[in-house]
């Protein structure tokens, strides 16, 4: 049932998409300094700025990512070593002092 309802929204998305992407049709250009000029269609423009926006948060968010998964994985080695730790422990013999 999930993957219908995520399959109906592509779908949906994908069918606005081609709707914008039609009714705006009209070239724009883009003016950068020296000089540089871009004609596209709009909606090839704004495609493009909303991957490189993508590509740009995702690359923001992967620092976090990799640095969580180096403070996951020393997490998991501690915990390693005090079960061992534990582990010995428990392995003594238990002396009486009586």
């Amino acid at each position: 049932m999930k993957r219908l309802l995520y399959g109906l929204t592509a779908v949906l998305v994908v069918f606005f998409g081609l709707g914008f992407a039609y009714k705006n049709a009209t070239i724009v250009t883009l003016r950068y300094y020296g000089g540089l000029a871009w004609h596209a269609p709009l909606a090839l423009v704004l495609l493009v700025t909303l991957t490189t926006g993508m590509i740009l948060g995702f690359l923001a968010g992967l620092n976090r990512v990799v640095r969580l998964r180096r403070d996951l994985y020393t997490a998991r080695k501690q915990v390693r070593h005090m079960e061992q730790e534990v582990s010995n422990l428990r392995a003594l013999p238990i002396k009486d002092v009586l």
